[in-house]
């Protein structure tokens, strides 16, 4: 029975990968925001999306130019996995 309820929390339980900043986030960010929010450009003192504090603070605002659910998954899982940080 105790095996069994392992197993059913296990499989329910959903996995959060480890999502990188560098190789997961700022990619879709870089594709999508440049050269506007990164160095050198008009609102990167502002609004700099090369730094992780940025997005976390910013959340799903980000979305307006982020239309992919895939790039939309992968920066919520940041923000939530940057959010359980104490």
């Amino acid at each position: 029975m105790l095996l069994w309820l392992l197993i059913a929390l296990a499989s329910a339980a959903p996995s959060e990968r480890k999502v990188d900043f560098k190789t997961d986030v700022q990619p879709i960010f870089e594709a999508k925001c440049q050269p506007c929010h990164f160095p050198g450009g008009k609102m990167y003192d502002k609004l700099p999306f090369d730094r992780p504090e940025t997005i976390v603070k910013l959340n799903e605002k980000l979305f307006t130019r982020i239309k992919d659910e895939s790039s939309r998954e992968t920066i919520r899982r940041f923000i939530r996995l940057r959010s359980d940080r104490p």
